[in-house]
């Protein structure tokens, strides 16, 4: 049984801002520079913006013939757009830019290594919440992914899931070692998440 993702966040977020802003006040009456305020204000509207397209999130899936599905949210949208806009413009930097400093070399090594990291979480977001298409009824989960095809897995053959720590993906397997994976941010993943680990409560909503 999973918690609401959705209150998870908030719970979390919200001490961590309260944490931020205190920070930046200390640093502020501390005598701190403007560049370090500005940094942790910067973390602190940061945060805002997550929990902000966090209750974004539309709890229901669309639903179309009988079938839910899952549809990207908008912390999906931005997820994506924001981390292909910082690929492309680090890229610009190490192509068009570079640096003046005396350790340009190991500046340019950083900037490849977080090009890296930028690119591989964009295509992560693209492949798992945009070129994957999720869809399920009352009696089975069907997954469609673009040049991995196509994936059924019944309710009722469900032995296993959970949380991946790492990509947050939750996911389900059969005793056949069939696994679907998604991602908990899509809007629709709220009442599918509900219908896999609790479906006892759906005839019962809590109010």
């Amino acid at each position: 049984m999973l918690p609401d993702l959705r209150r998870a966040l908030r719970s979390f977020a919200w001490p961590l801002l309260g944490l931020v802003i205190l920070i930046a006040v200390i640093v502020a009456v501390s005598g701190g520079g403007v560049d370090s305020v500005r940094s942790f204000i910067s973390v602190a509207v940061a945060m805002l913006a997550i929990v902000a397209l966090t209750a974004l999130q539309k709890p229901d899936a669309r639903v179309r013939e009988g079938w839910h599905y899952l549809t990207p949210s908008a912390m999906e949208w931005f997820a994506l757009i924001g981390s292909f806009t910082l690929t492309a413009l680090m890229l610009w930097v190490y192509h068009f830019v570079g640096s003046a400093r005396s350790d340009t070399a190991t500046q340019m090594l950083i900037l490849k290594c977080l090009i890296a990291a930028f690119a591989a979480g964009t295509g992560l977001v693209f492949f798992t919440s945009f070129a994957c298409e999720l869809r399920w009824n009352d009696r089975a989960i069907e997954q469609r992914r673009l040049l991995l095809g196509a994936k059924t897995l019944r309710f009722a053959d469900i032995v296993a899931g959970g949380m991946n720590p790492l990509t947050q993906a939750i996911w389900v397997a059969d005793a056949d070692g069939t696994v679907i994976r998604f991602s908990p941010y899509a809007n629709g993943a709220e009442s599918l998440i509900r219908m896999i680990f609790q479906p006892e409560h759906d005839d019962n909503p809590a109010p």
